[in-house]
């Protein structure tokens, strides 16, 4: 994987996140273009539907969680900031499948997320 960006975020989802790519066309059908903020928020929808219907062994749940800890360490802060605040900020944390989905944080991830609770 070459240098991940807040360019490079989406297409590596649509490529590598199993399931993820019929999201991705459907949401540059409805906005003519890839919105990154808006496509993450489609990606916690998807993984809680994935989570819900699979469990914690959905084939999609590692793998993205995985891409968004490798931009949470990256150098670019619009991709730190990106999945910040529209992927771990739209995590429902009332949901049944908060859980599970948290249980599988990376480090980088896990730290932003304690400080969004204590805020």
């Amino acid at each position: 994987m070459s240098a991940l960006t807040y360019e490079t975020l989406p297409l590596e989802l649509r490529d590598r996140v199993p399931g993820f790519d019929a999201i991705y066309a459907e949401h540059v059908r409805d906005y003519d273009e890839v919105l990154p903020h808006v496509l993450l928020g489609d990606l916690v929808r998807y993984l809680e539907a994935e989570v819900r219907a699979q469990g914690p062994e959905s084939s999609a749940l590692r793998p993205a969680l995985a891409l968004l800890e490798a931009g949470m360490s990256a150098p670019d802060p619009r991709l730190q900031e990106l999945i910040a605040v529209s992927f771990l900020e739209n995590l429902d944390r009332f949901s049944a499948f908060y859980p599970i989905i948290t249980h599988e944080l990376g480090p980088r991830l896990r730290e932003q997320l304690r400080a969004f609770e204590r805020a």
